[in-house]
């Protein structure tokens, strides 16, 4: 196909306004599929974790307990006596190369830290697995990413109507 001069100053002016339809590779970049980043309920719905870079390491996540459901007045307390509410769980997740995050995760009540890793099964699904040693000796619990979660003074989580 061959264009006129007046024809290719179409085509260039056609092609221009399509610009902003076309995907290009910073457009990819700015609309690329969520990560592990945000609010996530725990698989027993009495929780919600905050996930976001860690504060001394901006490239790996840490995750804290944002959202908690209890009845005492106060959130409960880790093994040293400490509010869990805030408190960082999820440390030092480090993407690798299989698009997995891998680091470690904190049992408050025991006060002992395993090896963990997590990873997104769709965009609102996070799978979150503590191990020892090997993963296969471990557990997977299954997160549901939350937008705007309803949490009040001292991570209490409100109850929806």
């Amino acid at each position: 196909m061959t264009f006129s001069a007046a024809g290719k100053g179409l085509f260039a002016a056609i092609m221009m306004g399509f610009g902003g339809l076309l995907v290009t590779p910073q457009a990819q970049a700015s609309v690329a599929a969520p990560g592990p980043e945000g609010t996530w309920l725990v698989e027993e719905k009495d929780g919600i974790f905050g996930i976001a870079p860690c504060p001394s390491d901006s490239s790996r996540l840490c995750g804290r307990l944002v959202g908690m459901d209890y009845t005492d007045a106060e959130p409960e307390k880790d093994i040293w006596g400490r509010s869990e509410c805030g408190l960082e769980i999820i440390s030092d997740m480090k993407r690798r190369k299989n698009g997995r995050w891998h680091g470690t995760i904190l049992d408050p009540r025991s006060g002992r830290t395993y090896q963990a890793s997590m990873w997104l099964a769709d965009a609102n699904t996070l799978k979150l697995r503590g191990y020892i040693g090997l993963a296969i000796f471990g557990e997977t619990q299954t997160w549901k990413r939350v937008v705007n979660p309803a949490i009040g003074v001292q991570c209490r989580m409100k109850k929806s109507d």
